[in-house]
């Protein structure tokens, strides 16, 4: 099967692509599987993350119809998703070598903050109070000191209402490492630049049509 595999930095907008491009392709959603984020916070506010089972039954439902079609498009996520409980994904996912095209989805930094924003955004006290808990849950499962100072001042600018400050140090220090080191071991087929969704859905719809047609003939 053909994989085109979506990659870059938290906030560059990877799942609102993958999901306009479900309407043409076949996708396989890891996200939407384990109904969760492919972030440390996990399954935030109305999302309950699925156990391992209910992950794996779900990615396979997903897996097949796409073999059906030969070819699928998918967020890469790592070896494993989720907050504090990770999920392990699949191997056919989890290895880069198994990445036919690899799509690199980039943005200007300050749309990154931005949706980092709207994706964390609490609507009321009782969301402030659950996006802090995970934030204490997350502190209580590391140790190196300065990841836990860094939380630390993540809970104290969420406690004072400063989301875009706390939202530039989550990318700063708790994201960034993560993809960039990511980033770095692959070699993109395609690069874009995410401004305009309707832009980069059809730049990416266009990529996999191109290259489904050479396979064709």
């Amino acid at each position: 099967m053909i994989i085109f595999g979506l990659f870059g930095k938290t906030g560059c907008g990877k799942t609102e692509i993958l999901r306009e491009l479900k309407k043409h392709h076949p996708v396989v959603d890891i996200e939407e599987c384990a109904n969760t984020r492919g972030s440390i916070l996990g399954d935030l506010y109305h999302l309950k993350q699925r156990s391992q089972e209910e992950f794996e039954k779900e990615l396979y439902k997903q897996i097949k119809k796409a073999e059906e079609k030969g070819y699928c498009v998918v967020e890469y996520e790592g070896r494993k998703i989720g907050g504090v409980k990770k999920l392990k994904i699949p191997e056919l996912f989890a290895n880069l070598n198994n990445y036919t095209y690899k799509i690199l989805v980039d943005c200007p930094y300050e749309c990154q903050i931005n949706r980092l924003l709207n994706q964390y955004l609490p609507k009321n006290e009782h969301e402030k109070r659950i996006l802090i808990s995970k934030f204490e849950l997350l502190r209580n499962s590391l140790k190196r000191e300065e990841i836990l100072r860094t939380i630390d001042k993540i809970i104290e600018l969420i406690e004072k209402d400063e989301y875009y400050n706390a939202a530039l140090l989550i990318e700063e220090k708790l994201y960034r490492e993560h993809y960039m080191r990511v980033i770095k071991k692959i070699q993109p087929d395609l690069i874009v630049y995410n401004e305009d969704l309707d832009k980069s859905v059809k730049i990416v719809d266009e990529f996999i049509k191109s290259k489904l047609k050479h396979v064709d003939r």
